[in-house]
Order: structure tokens, then sequence, then C-alpha cells
């Protein structure tokens, strides 16, 4: 053998001597337990402390010592060459001889201190105050005592115990609770004989003295129940019972880490005292000394139960599966936007069609469907019998519309068909009318739901396709054409009919189609009228008011009123008024200011309506001003009509106001009989003209209150310094009563018809006669 291999094997000989070498006195773990060597108490807890100790430090890590009769002159010798790093005390008599030995003086106590089942009270506080670990038995014997009452449904329960025992301190606490014990005997008198309902507790440490004491108890008739475990060889029933292995680990943790804890305990009974529970107890309970034929059913019992687990699991595997394929399913069905219960396009799917077909400039109609019947299906057959209506209507329309039509399903009970067909020059389109008829004949047959025919009643509203509209509004307007044929009582397809529109309808779709038109096409679509404004002393054009209306394509004539709601509702007020003012400004650059220099009344000036927001709006304000100085003309002849009803109550619009009649445009306001607001206004904000709508000429004169309301604001105006201009003069009986009371200014229809705003240049609106004298009113400023 070589010298280098000479050398390993003796470092490997002096290190398995090393560790084979017994540990230091200071790492020695000391066990004190009452009793004698041998004895059965406590046995399977001290090999379960060696095996653990040895496994972790090495062969001499725990020592034992065995308190005996002799009390604490063992633990003397144990400790005369002094206390050692940890030290185990099992139970109160190795606590107390401990105690004993600290207060002989005979040197320093353990570094690390634990104690097992100390019950004294005395004990537990002395333990509590030297910081020592403490497994505690006390949780468990009530609980014990607990589960004894509750298993057998016991009145009465018996303690016995050695005489001096440490439990008979514990009295207050075996009188209250499940765990209380009715009485207490000494395990050295006979026991009488047990009354009925009654349960014997043995309490006794099992030591050689006990078990010779507890031999006539446990020979009685009726049984005794147990803490420890170690009475099971003397014929103990069970009970809850601490476990050795767990209960040797938690006092370990208790050596090193200190603090209290409860032993891991759990009740176990003899096999063949099972009779002794309730039946909803004994699932619960671990048998003992089971006997091999009871062992064998039991796996008989327990292969049946696997086998039957076994089968489950199969069977939700299978669940699973099938499950996840109909997730599968559905998830492809949905990404395609399908139908789930009859396979048909969903609306998503509609929409994106129609909106690529509206994108190309393709001519198509969309039928909407709805049927009137099915809610007395759903009254007599459920939900059921409307899914079945569903998939016999969606295999008709299939049946029906093969190779014509695109069908889907919109939503609940509705469906829709779109159809792609030629369209005359003139807009009509007889086959589309055709194909709607066929579709109406075929769904009028009855269908067969719940093994009977039903009729179901369907109505079909037809919409085309059209410039600036949308799969929305061409859905909405099939929809509102289908309501018109409810209403109409008929059972034919028909088209919209825009003038019989319920207004929430028509409401709806103007705001949805003015949300998605371009800003430059609602320009171009904008019919503007002109009603001019004269004055009554010699009925000279004096301007006239600007009125808004939208032609709509599908939906007709939407007048200024409608059409500002409905531009507010779809958040285009403000376009609508720079496409208005931007249509204005380009007629008024191509007309002369033919007005000689004169007072403001005299003067041409266009009252144009606009939104609040836009008139305290230093943006838009700015850029009006700016177009009328790149089309050459005076920003006076402009005026900005706000209505009385949109102004808030508490707000300082004067500055923002201002600001406009900076910029040289007028500020006129509407709706003075409409708004409670509008009287302090005339005074609060910087106005120059008062224009009081027709609603309230249509009274005069055979309303006085009408005239009075007139004179008041009138005499209202003359103070504030505004012009007042009233609208609405229809009869020569107005016009003289607008002339007894002083009004400069007037509009209506017999004072002129409205005109088209590019009819301005042509003449309409008239240059005053010559010769006539003006009459003169106060201006902004107050003067003539």
């Amino acid at each position: 053998m070589s010298r280098s291999a000479k050398g390993w094997v003796g470092g490997l000989a002096l290190l398995a001597v090393c560790l084979a070498a017994p540990l230091r006195a200071d790492d020695e773990v000391l066990v004190v337990a009452p009793g004698e060597p041998g004895q059965r108490l406590d046995r399977r807890l001290i090999a379960e402390l060696g095996d653990r100790l040895e496994a972790r430090r090495g062969p001499g890590a725990m020592r034992v010592v065995y308190l005996g009769r002799g009390g604490s002159a063992a633990l003397d010798a144990a400790l005369a060459g002094g206390a050692p790093a940890g030290l185990l005390l099992l139970h109160d008599p190795a606590v107390a001889a401990y105690r004993q030995w600290l207060a002989s003086d005979r040197g320093p106590g353990a570094e690390r201190l634990a104690a097992y089942g100390a019950f004294l009270p005395g004990h537990r506080r002395w333990l509590r105050g030297q910081g020592a670990g403490h497994l505690d038995l006390l949780p468990v014997l009530l609980r014990h005592l607990g589960w004894v009452r509750h298993a057998t449904g016991a009145a009465r329960l018996e303690g016995w115990l050695m005489p001096g025992s440490p439990l008979l301190a514990l009295q207050a606490v075996r009188r209250e609770g499940e765990g209380r014990l009715e009485a207490v005997y000494p395990l050295d008198r006979l026991p009488p004989p047990a009354a009925a309902g009654t349960e014997r507790v043995v309490l006794a440490l099992p030591d050689a003295m006990a078990r010779r004491r507890a031999a006539p108890l446990l020979a009685a008739d009726g049984g005794v129940w147990c803490l420890q475990p170690e009475w099971r060889a003397d014929g103990c029933l069970g009970g809850v019972q601490p476990s050795p292995s767990g209960s040797a680990e938690a006092l370990l943790q208790r050596l090193a880490s200190g603090g209290e804890a409860t032993a891991p305990a759990a009740p176990r009974l003899a096999y063949a005292a099972r009779h002794r529970v309730r039946p909803g107890v004994r699932d619960e309970v671990r048998y003992l000394e089971v006997p091999p034929e009871a062992m064998r059913r039991l796996g008989r019992g327990e292969r049946l139960l696997f086998g039957a687990l076994g089968l489950a699991v199969l069977a939700a595997l299978a669940l699973g599966v099938a499950l996840a394929v109909e997730r599968r399913r559905r998830r492809r069905r949905l990404r395609f936007g399908l139908d789930e219960l009859t396979g048909l396009p969903g609306r998503p799917r509609l929409e994106a069609r129609l909106r690529r077909h509206l994108e190309e400039g393709h001519a198509f109609q969309v039928c909407w469907i709805g049927f009137d019947r099915l809610d007395g299906v759903r009254a007599a057959l459920g939900q059921a019998g409307i899914d079945e209506a569903l998939r016999r209507i969606a295999k008709r329309l299939r049946r029906t519309a093969r190779g014509e039509g695109y069908i889907a399903r919109l939503e609940g009970e509705v469906f829709a068909v779109m159809s792609f067909l030629p369209v005359d020059a003139d807009g009509r389109c007889p086959a589309g009318m055709a194909f709607a008829r066929r579709l109406q004949d075929s769904l009028s047959a009855p269908f067969q739901v719940g093994r009977e025919d039903r009729l179901l009643l369907p109505r079909i509203g037809v919409a085309r396709c059209a410039d600036d509209t949308t799969p929305f509004l061409v859905l909405e307007e099939a929809q509102a054409a289908a309501r018109q044929v409810l209403r109409g009582g008929g059972r034919q397809p028909r088209v919209l009919a825009p003038a019989a529109v319920a207004p929430e309808e028509r409401c709806l779709a103007l705001v949805e189609l003015l949300r998605r038109l371009p800003e430059e096409r609602l320009v171009a679509q904008l019919a503007i009228d002109v009603e001019p404004r004269v004055l009554l002393a010699d009925r000279r054009g004096c301007g006239g008011e600007i009125r808004p209306a939208w032609a709509s394509l599908g939906w007709g004539r939407v007048e200024a009123a409608e059409l500002v709601r409905v531009a507010e509702l779809a958040g285009r007020r403000a376009c609508l008024d720079r496409g208005l003012c931007e249509r204005v400004l380009d007629v008024l650059a191509r007309q002369a200011d033919e007005a000689a220099p004169g007072p403001r009344s005299a003067r041409r000036i266009w009252t144009v309506p606009v939104g609040l927001a836009q008139s305290i709006d230093a943006a838009f304000v700015e850029a009006l001003s700016e177009a009328c100085e790149s089309r050459g003309l005076d920003p006076s002849r402009l005026e900005l009509a706000v209505d009385s009803a949109e102004l808030p109550r508490e707000a300082a619009l004067a500055p923002a106001l201002r600001r406009c009649r900076e910029a040289g445009f007028g500020i006129a306001l509407t709706g003075l009989a409409r708004s409670g607001a509008s009287l302090a206004a005339i005074f609060r904000l910087p106005l120059t003209r008062l224009l009081l709508e027709p609603e309230i000429m249509a009274r005069v004169p055979r309303d006085q209150s009408a005239l009075l309301m007139l004179r008041s604001l009138r005499d209202t105006a003359k103070l504030a310094g505004r012009h007042l201009t009233v609208a609405g003069v229809a009869t020569t009986e107005q016009l003289v009563a607008l002339r007894g009371l002083g009004v400069v200014a007037a509009q209506g229809r017999l004072l002129g018809q409205a005109h088209p705003l590019e009819a301005l240049g042509e003449g309409e609106a008239g240059p005053a006669p010559p010769g006539r004298a003006v009459e003169a009113q106060p201006s902004a400023d107050g003067e003539s």
C-alpha cells in the first residue's frame, strides 16, 4: 500500500473514532422521571426522546435518572458534577425534586429546562417564572374528560386518583364545563357498584403502586377510561391520550425555545369496547387490539371504498374531458361569433359585415324579424319551449333564405336577414320587398313546438343602406319599421316611415347618426333659413334671425329646436355652431353692407343661435373674429343668440361675454318667458338684444296678461339699454298693438317669410326704401 493510501485510511479511522466518542458533558440532556428503571410509565416517551437525541447529537446524548423511592437522592448524585446543558423534568415529582435541589444551593441550574405534564399550580407558576418550556397535559386532560362524556353520553363522571395527587389541587377546573368531575375517589378504596349513566376515569400515573391499587377498579364491571396510554395493558378502555412520538418531538422543541404548548393527543379505543361509544363517534376513533378477522373485514371495506373512489375519479376525469371538449366548442363558436343555441352568427358578426359592405358601397337591405306569440310559448312550455322554437325558426330561415341572405340572431328572440338585391334608380327595390314577403309567408306557417302546431306571428321591418349611415342605424331603422308594423295592425313587411316614428326612437337614431357624421357632411346637409327683421316705423329691413335645420337623408328635415337637442346629446354642439357660423359668414361675405352709417338699430344685423359654451369660449370667439377679418366682414354685423335656459343661476358669465363684445360681436338673449334667470341676466350680462319668442305674441292682443308682459319687457329693455325684437307677428292686430306699445323692431310671417340663407345676395332681404326715416332705438351703451 502506498504512503498516500495509508494516510487516507488513517484519517478515516480517526474521523470514525471521533464520531463514535461520547459527547461532552455540556452537550448532554438529562431526563428526570419518577419511578424505577424498567417501569411502564413514560417508557415509550423516553425511548422516543433517546432516538431523536441520538440521531441529532450522536450516542450518549441523553441520560435518564429515575427518582425511585429515595426522592431527590438520585437527582443529587446525577447533578453532583454540575447541571447539564439540557434538563427534562417528567411530571410533578421531577419538578419538585429539581426545585429542592436548586433550593439547597449546590450549584447553578441547567441552561435549558423543560417539563412535561406538570399539574400543580405552584409548579406551573415556577416554570413560567424560570422561562422554562412546558408541554402541558392539562388541556389534554380536560379534552379527555369532555370526550368521554360526549362519546358515551354519560351524565356523571367519577375520577380515581392516588392520595396526594397533584390533580386534587385542580378542584375549580374539574368542576366547570364538559370536563367536570362529579365525584373524586382514592384508588385505595373498593369501588362501589357503578350507577346507570356513570363512567369511571382513572387519572393516576401508572406506576407500580398505582397499578396495584387500581386492580379492583379495573376488574370491576363497566370498564375504566384512562388518560395515560400505559394503562391499556391493565384493561383500560381508552380515551384521548397523548402521542409518545409527537410528545417527544414537541418536548425537544420546548427545550430549545421555551414557552408553553399542548401535548399532541388523539382519541384511542380498544376494538372490543367500540360499542361503548355512540355510532356518530366511532369513525373518529383509532382502534387498538383489532382482531385479524376484523382487520380483514376492514380491509375489504377499504378496498371497496378505494375502488369506489377510483371509479369516481375516472367518472370525474371523463366529465372533465367532456366539459373541456364542450368548452372548446363554445370558445370556438364565440371566437367565430356564432350563437350556441341556433348556430347562427351573432350581432357583432352581422355589424362587421354591414360595416364592410357600407365601406365598399354595396347595396343591401336588412330585414328585422320579431315574433309576437313567443311569450305564450314561454308561459306554456318554459325556457325549453322557447329554445325549441328558436331552433325551428333558425332552421326555417336557412331553408327560406338559402343562397339569398345572411341570417343572424341579434339577441333574445330577434333575427335579422341581410340580403344583397338590386336597387332602382329612384331608390325602390321591388325584389327586396318580394324577398321580405317570402320570408313573411314562410314564417307565418305554424311551427311544431311541444308536439303542437303554433302560430308565432312574425313581423318584419325593412331598412336599406344609405350614405352617412352606420350598422347600428340600419338595425335601428329596421327595428323601428317592425314596430310600425305592430302599431299599424297589418302583417306585411314595411319600410320605415320617418313621420310615424316615436319621438324617443327618432331621437336615439338621430343622435347616433349625428355622432358618426363627419363635420364637412354635417355642414353640407344644413338647411339654413333667415327670417327677416324690420323696423316698424318704415318697414325697413334691419337684418334677421338665422334658423338652421338638418336635412337628413333617412329621417327628413330636423328643425332647429330638435337639432339643438340632438347635437347636445351627441356631443356635437360645438361642431354644429362652428359649421353654422362658417356658412353664414360665407354668404355675408358675398353680400355688400348697404346700410348707411347711422345708429345700430338701422343696420342689418344677423342673429346666429349658438350654445352658451361657445359664446364664452375664448378660442371659439377668436376663431370667429379671425374668420370675419379674413373675409373682410365687420364683426358687429353678427349677434350670437344664447338661450336663457342654458344660463346657470350663479356663475360669473359677464367677463367671458364681455370678451365677445370687445371682439365686436353682439349678444342676443332668447327664451325670456321660459326661464326665470333671464330677467336678472338682462341687467347683469352685457347683452345687445332681447329676442321675444313667438309664444307670447300668439296671445296678443286678446290676452291682457300677454300685453302687460310685453309692456314690462319693453320697459325693462329700455331701462337696461337693450334692443327688443318681437318675433311671431302674424296678424295686423298684433302689428297695431306693437306700434301702440312703442316696439321698434319685429319679425314674423306678416312682415316677411323666411327664405334660404343663400338668397340674401339676391335681394330678398331688400334694402330699405330711400327717403324713409329710420326710427332709432337705444344702443347697448344707451346712445340713440
